[in-house]
């Protein structure tokens, strides 16, 4: 006589269950997707305002499970790394070599192990990610909300840049230093391949402009830079 099995009933999840399961589910993903949408529509003076508001939504919890991390860091397309280049005097002229500055951040010739020149790296990228430029060009000036969101860039940049100078002056042993970014360009393979460059050839490095160049009446920026190199005449020998 075979032994009789009862039937299992599949397991079915309670509806209330259901939907409480589902709709946490739904707010996690859209707390995973709200940093990596809010970076990929900003520009160099904003992001977009709906995205940016789902970030501010979110912010808790993604800060919480620490999802605000860095994204399109490497993939699908790296870009160019920035440097911070301490001087004791303004740049000008037509362009310097790296031997002109203080110093630059990073430089894993300087801070050791792997871990430290990349706390300094990551300074260098946030102080880029974080300027605002000197200046506006006179097309922006008819827009009010984009004048009064770039004044208060500005000022968060110029903040920065009072409290990184502080700083590095005290490290560096002097008064005053002044604070430049650069720019490591990637080379294209013909550059590699063919003409030889390699990753760390002088010509790579550019030093950027603080702002547009003027064309017209512009606002007077409260840190005056002086003239700065563009086009061949920026790049770093």
């Amino acid at each position: 006589m075979k032994p009789s099995h009862k039937p299992v009933s599949p397991r079915v999840c309670a509806r209330p269950w259901s939907w409480i399961i589902a709709i946490l589910t739904v707010l996690h993903l859209t707390a995973v997707v709200a940093e990596p949408l809010r970076f990929f529509s900003q520009s160099d003076f904003q992001a977009g305002p709906e995205f940016l508001a789902l970030r501010r939504w979110t912010a808790p919890y993604a800060e919480w499970l620490y999802l605000d991390h860095g994204y399109f860091f490497f993939a699908p397309n790296p870009g160019p790394s920035h440097l911070l280049a301490v001087s004791k005097e303004p740049i000008r002229g037509a362009g310097s070599s790296r031997e002109d500055y203080l110093a630059v951040y990073p430089d894993r010739r300087e801070q050791q192990p792997r871990l430290l020149y990349h706390r300094y790296f990551m300074l260098s990228e946030f102080y880029n990610n974080t300027f605002a430029p000197d200046r506006l060009l006179p097309e922006d000036l008819a827009d009010g909300e984009f004048v009064a969101r770039w004044k208060r860039d500005r000022a968060r940049y110029e903040q920065l840049s009072a409290s990184l100078g502080r700083s590095l002056s005290r490290e560096l042993g002097v008064d005053q230093v002044e604070l430049r970014r650069l720019e490591r360009v990637l080379f294209t393979p013909e550059q590699v391949l063919r003409q030889g460059w390699r990753l760390d050839d002088p010509r790579g490095l550019v030093l950027l402009d603080e702002g547009p160049p003027p064309t017209g009446p512009v606002p007077t920026g409260p840190v005056p830079t002086g003239p700065v190199p563009t086009g061949e005449e920026g790049v770093l020998r």
